[in-house]
């Protein structure tokens, strides 16, 4: 379960790399310098933008303020979304807690 405290950061892992593949936004986890091909996540244009929110600086809070800045979306709604992502990401593996 997702820690539910607005000041949690999470960070992504250095051992996965976003990449552009023919218009797909993909996270690709390296495993051994190889890329682990069945941990491949895909992400939408939202997706990437809070991927790059996601920088172990930023409160959880921080980065929803910055989504309501930028999309013309509902608090509650960014809020739900925002966790649940959050949360996809890190039971695949991609980013981390890094305090509170």
């Amino acid at each position: 379960m997702l820690e539910d405290s607005r000041d949690t950061v999470y960070a992504r892992r250095d051992d996965v790399l976003l990449r552009d593949v023919a218009g797909e936004h993909l996270l690709v986890p390296i495993r051994r310098n190889v890329a682990d091909l069945q941990a491949i996540f895909a992400l939408n244009g939202i997706g990437v933008y809070i991927w790059g929110l996601l920088d172990g600086q930023r409160s959880l809070h921080a980065v929803l303020a910055a989504v309501l800045e930028r999309y013309d979306v509902s608090a509650d709604e960014a809020a739900a979304d925002l966790h649940a992502f959050v949360e996809r990401l890190t039971k695949a593996g991609v980013i981390e807690r890094r305090g509170v």
